[in-house]
């Protein structure tokens, strides 16, 4: 038996944990010699730890919750809750024989670059590209002593690691940029998959929610499900929403999202009868997306989405939903370039919105079983664990 010791670092509301991360590494342990164990860093609140706490219990995944200090500042506090993580994870790896260390992104990578790791192996997860997205969104200076602190700590990371993952081919043409070639064996592709039993279209479930919200069945509903901010292109959802109002005034555009309180500041005044914002558990997404006609993944193609697979858009895939998705991020444009159920949005092109328009009009001419059928090939639980486990037995 194999103990991986999972580590990440999250905000007070993300769901990875529960709704992404646990479920695969479940998977993994039910067919395989592994053991997953997980430290969680967050400044989440006590019920938002709870659900994931119960999740871990449910899946047999050992849980541990660290609280990262906000005060006096957020700086300080980051700093003060790495110096306590350290030490904690060094107590951890004490007590529970752990093979393989898996921190996931930049802060847990800066603790484990300060652990003696001669005794166990590094698989890193370098989901995403977390420095990058700082400063595409979130205002961080590029060579700035931060930046260049965080970049000396991630070439630490990346070459000590046994084995890196990453969710697109293009994550690891840019890692590979900084730290040499000759390190190519050791990356990994990873997929976010989900549970195809859950991500299902539910034709019952569907009516029953339009009902509930009095929404007729010719009514075109537009959905997006997720993250709201700077990088997620709600200017473009609206102004494609706007525009196809125009033409078709029986149109709803449904928001699930933890962040409703963006959504509700950002709703133009023209729009406030057709637009409904909710925010959901987990578990009742797959019913709501049901539905959905048409679905947004849209993200701005800035540098750091090289490294991103979103997870909605394997979502809306597996419940057969046509989607409207962004060029230019990770390798989703390799993937959709020829699925007709799929519009890819050229953020610099002046007729985007008019061909997502054209798109939307013939979405009805898709088949549902076809597109479920692409999210399974390419989304599904077991391409991910799969995936998962080429990455630990190359470190076993």
């Amino acid at each position: 038996m194999k103990n991986i010791l999972f580590i990440t670092w999250d905000g007070p509301q993300t769901s990875y944990m529960e709704g992404l991360f646990m479920p695969i590494f479940f998977e993994i342990q039910k067919e395989n010699n592994y053991r997953f164990h997980v430290i969680q860093f967050s400044w989440g609140t006590e019920e938002r730890i709870a659900i994931t706490r119960q999740k871990a219990d449910e899946l047999n995944i050992k849980y541990s919750f660290k609280k990262i200090h906000r005060k006096p500042h957020a700086l300080i506090g980051s700093l003060f809750t790495v110096a306590e993580g350290v030490i904690f994870i060094k107590k951890y790896l004490k007590n529970n024989s752990i093979d393989i260390l898996m921190p996931r992104s930049i802060m847990p990578a800066i603790m484990v670059n300060r652990l003696f790791t001669k005794n166990y192996k590094i698989l890193f997860d370098a989901d995403g590209l977390p420095i990058e997205e700082r400063v595409d969104f979130l205002g961080l200076k590029k060579n700035s002593l931060i930046y260049n602190i965080y970049k000396k700590e991630e070439r630490l990371i990346l070459i000590k690691a046994y084995a890196i993952i990453t969710r697109t081919a293009a994550a690891i043409d840019f890692h590979l940029n900084a730290i040499g070639k000759q390190h190519r064996d050791k990356f990994f592709v990873v997929v976010n998959g989900r549970d195809t039993t859950f991500f299902k279209h539910n034709i019952n479930v569907s009516q029953k929610i339009r009902e509930g919200f009095n929404i007729n069945k010719e009514t075109k509903v537009f959905i997006y499900s997720g993250s709201l901010g700077p990088q997620y292109g709600w200017e473009i959802m609206i102004k494609i929403f706007k525009r196809y109002l125009q033409i078709n005034h029986n149109s709803i555009f449904l928001i699930l999202t933890g962040n409703e309180a963006f959504a509700k500041k950002r709703i133009p005044l023209a729009l406030q009868n057709h637009i409904i914002v909710k925010s959901l558990p987990f578990e009742e997404i797959p019913k709501y997306l049901s539905v959905g006609d048409i679905a947004f993944a849209i993200r701005e193609p800035k540098l750091s989405m090289q490294g991103v697979a979103p997870i909605k858009l394997g979502e809306y895939l597996l419940i057969g939903i046509p989607t409207i998705a962004s060029s230019g991020i990770g390798d989703t444009e390799s993937l959709l370039k020829d699925k007709n159920f799929c519009f890819l949005y050229q953020h610099d092109a002046k007729d985007s919105v008019e061909n997502a328009i054209k798109f939307i009009e013939k979405s009805g001419e898709f088949d549902k079983v076809d597109i479920q059928n692409f999210g399974i090939d390419n989304f599904s639980m077991k391409i991910s664990t799969s995936r998962y486990k080429i990455a630990l037995d190359y470190c076993s």
